[in-house]
């Protein structure tokens, strides 16, 4: 099966199609999609994706982050459970991560800035818009709020080893 009907059963298998405009615009679906079709070509194509969630504030406890600078700006991090962490980096990297140490956290970051580059590329190449990506970090935990009701969005992504969810928090919104 080809990678583009792969991502597009993952996406009809949840809640993406019937999303209310108002929480995910054309960013935010865009960003999904890439997300998707990057797990799958990077990490594992044998995922199920759950039902995307917008929240007001969603709690981490090891969060990996990166910031996307420009219009529009967000705020993109990777959570869960530590044991899904580090599998989905040893996943990710085939380095013989076994346990959520320093080399887990640099691969869950570099993961997060391969995906975050791919997204803002095919943003520019689209004529869309022209992003930048601040430097990504290790907070741990932390409570992540969005300035927009409802805009933390949770892209909670099913392996065999747990869940590993993705965060993207629109901070400034283009108005074209």
């Amino acid at each position: 099966m080809n990678t583009d009907l792969v991502i597009e059963n993952l996406l009809q298998a949840t809640n993406f199609y019937s999303l209310d405009e108002s929480n995910c615009d054309e960013f935010v679906k865009g960003y999904i999609q890439k997300l998707i079709q990057d797990v799958v070509v990077y990490v594992d194509s044998n995922i199920t994706v759950g039902n995307i969630e917008f929240r007001d504030v969603y709690n981490v406890d090891h969060e990996i982050s990166q910031e996307i600078t420009g219009l529009p700006a967000a705020y993109s991090a990777v959570d869960g459970e530590i044991r899904a962490l580090t599998a989905f980096a040893e996943s990710y990297s085939k380095l013989g991560i076994a346990e959520y140490d320093e080399v887990c956290k640099e691969v869950l970051l570099d993961f997060l800035n391969l995906h975050n580059g791919l997204f803002i590329v095919y943003l520019s190449e689209n004529n869309i818009c022209e992003l930048s990506l601040s430097v990504p970090k290790q907070n741990g935990k932390k409570s992540i709020q969005s300035p927009i009701e409802g805009k933390v969005t949770v892209v909670p992504i099913n392996f065999s080893y747990g869940t590993v969810n993705f965060l993207l928090v629109e901070l400034l919104k283009n108005t074209k």
